[in-house]
């Protein structure tokens, strides 16, 4: 492997879309216990998993990239604030009435138990357990989109909601978001921790009652839902232009460190490559 030896991996890119990135393990615990493997260390990951703090799965360098939603999803909707929206808050999802003790953990650290426990029967909630091809059109029809953490923080679910105009809910304590730089995460969506899932109602009624309307504007953007949507050809500001972008970021980190110069060069191809790659040129 001469292209892989010359720098053991320095100048290669992956994408790590599982649940905890390059740590390939649904359970955080087995995936904590096994770590990045050894070669990818020293390699630049494109992970959808993040949080803030140390964490062995982000160990390498990366970036964090939205889930991949097709596009289509957002085409012909009607404004957030202008669609009809009969369900107040929605989740359709794995939800264990009685969670297994997994190795000493708990799917989703027992808060879609919790979700189901206090709002099973709340009318204001639409919680179903079973799988529904067309639970996009569920979203679409939501004020409230709830994202709770599964095994990892992250899900498809927080992208679905921003296309669908629903306010994403995020229950994931410590999650970090895709290019904050760009999206000011606040002003789009809820965070709720984990610990107040029996408060949620009353979080929920007082945007209703103060700014729900700014945030659905706010979900209205199209920079702000394009910079979530994998476009091909690319386009100006969406996901994979935001990757570039970081990509740039670590190439500036890169010259202002000792990174060799084949880091930085490769880092550079890398941008081209992507770019040629997703314009077709």
């Amino acid at each position: 492997m001469p292209y892989w030896n010359r720098s053991a991996g320095a100048d290669h890119v992956f994408v790590a879309s599982h649940d905890f990135g390059a740590c390939f393990h649904p359970m955080e615990d087995v995936a904590v216990a096994d770590g990045i493997p050894e070669f990818l260390k020293k390699s630049i990951l494109l992970q959808t998993f993040g949080v803030h703090g140390p964490h062995v799965c982000q160990e390498a360098e990366h970036v964090v990239i939205p889930p991949h939603v097709p596009p289509e999803v957002a085409l012909e909707l009607p404004e957030p604030e202008k669609a009809r929206r009969d369900i107040f808050a929605f989740f359709r999802g794995k939800m264990e009435v009685h969670p297994k003790n997994i190795s000493g953990r708990f799917y989703s650290k027992k808060v879609r138990t919790e979700l189901l426990h206090h709002y099973g029967r709340n009318s204001k909630f639409y919680l179903k357990r079973k799988r529904y091809d067309d639970y996009r059109s569920e979203m679409a029809r939501s004020l409230f989109c709830l994202c709770p953490l599964g095994w990892a923080p992250w899900s498809p679910r927080l992208v679905e909601s921003v296309l669908l105009g629903c306010v994403p809910v995020i229950i994931a304590d410590d999650i970090r978001l895709p290019f904050p730089s760009v999206l000011r995460w606040q002003d789009i969506s809820l965070q709720v921790a984990e610990k107040d899932v029996a408060s949620l109602e009353t979080v929920l009624d007082h945007v209703v009652a103060t700014n729900l309307s700014a945030i659905q504007k706010n979900l209205w953007d199209p920079v702000k839902r394009k910079a979530l949507v994998f476009n091909r050809p690319l386009q100006e500001g969406d996901a994979t232009w935001q990757v570039l972008r970081e990509l740039e970021a670590l190439l500036d980190r890169s010259q202002r460190s000792r990174v060799g110069s084949s880091r930085r060069c490769f880092i550079g191809v890398v941008k081209r490559l992507i770019f040629r790659w997703f314009t077709g040129d």
